[in-house]
């Protein structure tokens, strides 16, 4: 994955805007294949809680494009040897490295004189799983993200409409991206093996900002743990934000890292302004876990546990 910035204010909207300009050229590079794809990442909190300004703020943004793919769907399909040229030809290139090795499963595309990174993903059950899937010998591969697949079963699909970077008119496509669900979940499970702010920010802004958040969202989730599918990682992702928002009967919830690398995000200097907003991020993830947990077969964990 690449290193998000540590400060909301290092992000741009144009950025965000290539960001979703590279997107819909993606999807078209993709062709008949392009309906397997799906998007989560740092783009998503822009489809599932579209800016409504003064309710709804602005996302604020994105540097990269995540792609999770379905070798299945890939390989009953075109060759690809044909889906490298399709990338080629619709200006994308291999990523290269700081040592000018290029990157089976990282590509980019300028647009507006942006560098845009997409990242390959695809599933895996192995909750410590990494490395990289070839998919046609070393000319694609992706890298393995557990529990991926959550964006294959849970998505939600999104009518785009962008300028056509290269000046060919209005580009309509749809992108299937996930649920709001599996972004939560995808998104915990991700603060277990890296501390970014970018994500807790991620996190947040979706909790506070879905549509009928936070009551629809733990719905929701309620529902998908009723289905058994991605049981166990559903509760990893319950506990681990049990873990960095709330109360444990040691630390509480408006002091641990959750909150504190939000409002580090958002540079909320002001002690007192930092506290309130602080416990305002802790409360709203405690009434979402207590929601779940009212409606589910998840359970808290114990005091002073993870």
């Amino acid at each position: 994955m690449t290193e998000k910035y540590k400060e909301a204010a290092r992000y741009r909207p144009e950025t965000t805007q290539a960001c979703e300009a590279v997107l819909v050229l993606l999807l078209q590079a993709f062709g008949t294949l392009k309906s397997s794809l799906r998007l989560i990442g740092g783009l998503v909190p822009r489809y599932l809680a579209p800016a409504s300004p003064p309710d709804v703020p602005e996302h604020v943004g994105t540097t990269d494009v995540d792609i999770v793919l379905d070798v299945t769907v890939l390989d009953a399909g075109e060759g690809y040897n044909t889906l490298k040229e399709q990338l080629k030809d619709a200006g994308f290139a291999r990523f290269r490295k700081a040592d000018g090795t290029p990157s089976s499963w990282q590509w980019e595309r300028e647009v507006d004189g942006h560098r845009i990174l997409v990242e390959f993903l695809v599933h895996t059950d192995d909750p410590n799983g990494r490395g990289l899937i070839p998919l046609a010998g070393e000319d694609i591969s992706a890298c393995r993200i557990p529990h991926a697949g959550m964006a294959s079963d849970w998505f939600v699909e999104r009518e785009l409409r962008v300028d056509h970077p290269d000046g060919d008119g209005v580009s309509v496509e749809v992108v299937r991206h996930a649920d709001a669900a599996a972004f939560i979940a995808l998104k915990a499970l991700a603060l277990k093996g890296r501390h970014e702010r970018k994500d807790i920010a991620d996190v947040v802004h979706v909790m506070r900002h879905y549509d009928g958040s936070p009551e629809r969202l733990a719905a929701e989730f309620a529902q998908r743990l009723a289905t058994g599918m991605h049981r166990d990682a559903l509760h990893a992702a319950l506990n681990e934000l049990h873990a960095k928002f709330c109360d444990d009967g040691v630390t509480e919830g408006y002091r641990k890292d959750g909150p504190g690398r939000f409002t580090a995000f958002h540079g909320i200097t002001d002690e007192e302004e930092r506290i309130r907003e602080q416990r305002d991020v802790s409360g709203l993830m405690t009434e979402f876990l207590r929601l779940v947990q009212e409606a589910s077969d998840w359970a808290a964990p114990v005091v002073g546990g993870r």
